[in-house]
């Protein structure tokens, strides 16, 4: 139940979101947003799926290994069925502006130590291959590829904007940190401010990072080696 409350109000913050900021980008229509809206809603279920029941669990570990290929699933489907291509959600290894992608790939680094020396995470050989493989790649998929294909309306074909879409990433990126930052348990819901912050700044660098490559590909790599600094700064000192 605590899983459902918090998708379903997940879902109602993504729409006041698009609401609000659909007047700076016409190409955001009311019809897309709610699309958008029960996307993430479906996803964070679909994640949070092993959570509910060990019977959807069918990969053992510390980490939500299962959870996350749900994830890719779902937007594989929701690809498929609303006729988005790869171009449309990122998917091409055709890259745009690439010495900014690799400065970008390359302040991921200091990044990831920052964050790691003031937050002093734990370290396992489980953690750096879950954190390599797994929450780039669904993330995002779902926040940086699906989400605003869903958003610009880049059904049957059409190819996504050559411009960072800002009104998009800024949406994308907000709910990104709400999803890191939201929480509800025990009839009571938590927020967590400084996740919320940490990533809703790193979700528009990504979400630029997506449109000024045309793809994928960095803010995969970006997220992945983020998260795998973030955890190797455990060993500074051990």
């Amino acid at each position: 139940m605590d899983t459902a409350i918090l998708s379903l109000s997940y879902a109602a913050i993504a729409f006041l979101v698009v609401i609000a900021l659909r007047p700076f980008d016409k190409r955001i229509t009311l019809y897309c947003g709610v699309l958008f809206a029960l996307y993430l809603t479906l996803d964070d279920l679909a994640t949070g799926l092993p959570n509910l029941s060990s019977s959807f669990k069918f990969l053992p570990g510390q980490w939500n290994w299962t959870g996350k290929i749900y994830s890719i699933l779902l937007s594989v489907v929701v690809m498929f069925a609303f006729g988005l291509s790869r171009p449309a959600v990122g998917l091409t290894l055709k890259q745009r502006n690439v010495r900014a992608c690799l400065i970008a790939l390359a302040l991921s680094i200091p990044w990831g130590i920052s964050l790691g020396l003031i937050f002093k995470p734990g370290v396992s050989a489980e953690t750096l291959a879950f954190q390599a493989l797994m929450p780039g790649v669904a993330e995002e998929l779902a926040v940086r590829g699906i989400a605003p294909a869903l958003l610009l309306s880049l059904f049957r074909g059409k190819e996504p904007p050559q411009a960072p879409p800002w009104a998009v990433v800024f949406i994308t990126a907000i709910m990104f940190g709400v999803w890191h930052g939201l929480g509800y348990s025990n009839g009571s819901f938590t927020f967590e401010l400084a996740s919320f912050m940490l990533t809703f700044v790193g979700g528009i660098a990504l979400g630029w990072l997506r449109f000024s490559s045309g793809s994928l590909l960095f803010p995969i790599l970006v997220h992945g080696a983020a998260n795998v600094v973030f955890h190797l700064t455990a060993l500074i000192g051990a």
